[in-house]
């Protein structure tokens, strides 16, 4: 018996099959068009470093542990000073760290995560620590994250265009509501800070090599430093 496949049930089959056939092809130019780079690591800071950590507990609003829970907006009149001020072209920070920039993308758009990992043998807080950058400009997400357990914290955040498709960023990370622990980095684990957006106008190097990392090493929430940039604060 010969069975007899319907004309418009033929048809169907046939869609179907041009269908799958078209978004196989789609796939795999989104995967050609997708790119991951990674820059080599370089170190900062000094070898070893004094830190004092705050006391108080999550949610004590009047402990210096809360200090940075919450931030007030420094508005500016006139320029920026960063626009003055020469470009950073080496890694610096005040805490022993190593840095690298990774880049997962496209042309149009993807991530750029400095990753930062404590090359100490002591524990590090980065709880008010300012973190100053160039990049593309025009980000967004500016997620904090780490390679153990953290908190989620809230940002007093600022980006200056440069007007040649970069921008400075500067951010002092504010976090609230969690234990001591997860507000420190231990030694050999990284930390990591992302941004969104399209690429260009700057390397991952170039990147790299422009960071500023500002612990607060006395508990004094490095108010000044924000002050000094015009910082707004953003919910985490």
């Amino acid at each position: 018996m010969q069975l007899r496949i319907p004309r418009i049930l033929f048809a169907a089959v046939m869609a179907g099959i041009l269908l799958i056939t078209v978004l196989w092809s789609l796939t795999q130019s989104r995967r050609a068009g997708a790119e991951v780079t990674e820059t080599a690591a370089v170190s900062g800071g000094p070898n070893s470093v004094t830190q004092t950590m705050p006391t108080g507990g999550p949610s004590q609003y009047s402990t210096p542990l809360e200090r940075c829970h919450t931030g007030p907006d420094y508005p500016l009149s006139g320029t920026n000073p960063i626009l003055s001020e020469p470009l950073t072209t080496t890694f610096t920070s005040n805490l022993p760290l190593t840095v690298k920039v990774r880049y997962d993308g496209t042309q149009w758009y993807g991530t750029w995560e400095l990753i930062f990992t404590n090359r100490s043998s002591q524990t590090q807080h980065v709880d008010c620590a300012v973190l100053i950058f160039r990049a593309p400009d025009n980000a967004d997400q500016h997620h904090y994250s780490a390679s153990q357990a953290f908190g989620h914290p809230q940002q007093d955040y600022l980006e200056v265009p440069r007007g040649d498709g970069t921008s400075f960023y500067i951010a002092r990370l504010g976090f609230h509501d969690v234990p001591l622990a997860q507000r420190n980095v231990d030694p050999g684990h990284t930390f990591t800070y992302k941004i969104g957006g399209a690429p260009g106008g700057i390397t991952g190097e170039q990147i790299r090599d422009s960071i500023r990392f500002q612990a607060d090493l006395n508990v004094s929430s490095n108010t000044a430093l924000v002050r000094k940039y015009g910082t707004k604060r953003l919910a985490n």
